[in-house]
Order: C-alpha cells, then sequence, then structure tokens
C-alpha cells in the first residue's frame, strides 16, 4: 500500500523563530530530491535569495500539506495495491525551464515537484494529477500508457480528461494548468496562495 509522505522537519516552528537559513535548508533539500540541483537553482541577487528563503520558512509546511491533500486525490483513485510510495513538495524552478512541475522516480520514494509560483492554486491539483500519472506508468514520456493512465485519473479526480485526438506531444501540457503572471512573486512572498 502506497504512502503519501511531506515530511520536512524543523518548519514546525513558533514565528519568532523563523530563518532565512531554514528557508535555504529547504531549498538544498528540494535540489537534492530535483532530476538535477540546477532545476532548483534560482539565479537572484543576495538580497532576492534572503527574502526568497524568508518568505519559504514559515509557510512552506502549510503548503506542502495542501499539495499532500491533492496528492491523496490521486491515489485515492487507484486500488490501495496499485497506489506507491510518493513524496511531494514546493520547491521553485529555474525559470529558464518554463515547467510547473517533475517526477523523479529515481528516488525511494517517488519525489514530485511541484512549482506552485508558477500556476494558480486551483490548479495545483491538474499539475499533480500529470506527475501522478509519470509515477503510476513508471517511465518518463508522454506515450499510450501516460494516455491511459491520465484518462482514468481525470476521470477519477473529475478533470476533463485529454480528447482521444490529442497528440502525444501534446499530453506534456495535460491536464491545462492557468499560470501566474509572476512565478517568482509567489516565492519571493509578495503574492500569496
Amino acid at each position: 500500500m502506497g504512502v503519501v509522505k511531506v515530511t520536512v522537519s524543523n518548519f514546525h516552528l513558533s514565528a519568532p523563530s523563523w530563518t532565512p537559513e531554514q528557508g535555504k535548508v529547504y531549498l538544498q533539500k528540494m535540489q537534492a530530491l530535483a532530476l538535477k540541483p540546477s532545476i532548483v537553482q534560482l539565479r537572484l541577487d543576495a538580497e532576492q535569495e534572503r527574502q526568497l528563503c524568508s518568505a519559504i520558512a514559515p509557510r512552506i509546511a502549510q503548503i506542502n500539506q495542501k499539495l499532500a491533500s491533492c496528492l491523496l486525490q490521486c491515489q485515492h483513485c487507484f486500488y490501495p495495491q496499485q497506489r506507491l510510495s510518493i513524496q511531494i513538495f514546493a520547491a521553485p524552478f529555474a525559470q529558464h525551464l518554463n515547467i510547473d512541475g517533475l517526477c523523479n522516480l529515481n528516488t525511494d520514494p517517488i519525489t514530485i515537484l511541484i512549482d506552485v509560483g508558477r500556476i494558480i492554486p486551483q490548479h495545483w491539483l491538474s499539475a499533480i494529477a500529470h506527475e501522478y500519472t509519470h509515477a503510476q506508468v513508471g517511465i518518463a514520456g508522454h506515450h499510450q500508457a501516460f494516455r491511459e493512465t491520465l484518462t482514468h485519473l481525470c476521470l477519477g479526480l473529475g478533470l476533463t480528461p485529454p480528447p482521444h485526438d490529442l497528440p502525444e506531444s501534446e499530453l506534456q501540457n495535460w491536464p491545462p494548468c492557468q499560470p501566474t503572471p509572476d512565478p517568482l512573486a509567489f516565492w519571493l512572498g509578495t503574492l500569496t496562495d
């Protein structure tokens, strides 16, 4: 039976004890879970980096709990014996990559990272469903097995499934997610969820 795991220690502290260092430690943990550390490597000046790390620490546990709730919805679309051990976290991605999420099949448990700054909160479930599909299929790519699993998942979650005639090359953007106007604003704390 699969496990929904969201554990990042030291983020259950009282408000006066949050520090930018805790945000920095969190980002380092996310770099270790990414396919490559550079995916979670933002090109920021020192002041922006301090601002980002300060903004992450007090709210990352709550954000990750919201993501875990969405992940649990995905898990419930499958029989218990089909559920995988997956952990999920929010992480800011390098802007030039232009991706909303990733699924790292090489970690144990499997890791899903979502850049919640790139997607409006109402579409976080859609992004998680896409990445969860990669986990269920067990290989990268957007092929027929991916389409079938994604269709099953979308129907179970009440999301619009991909059209039958949607080319495989366009499955990478399904289900559609509405982007935010400024992905970095969320992480800098100037835009809230």
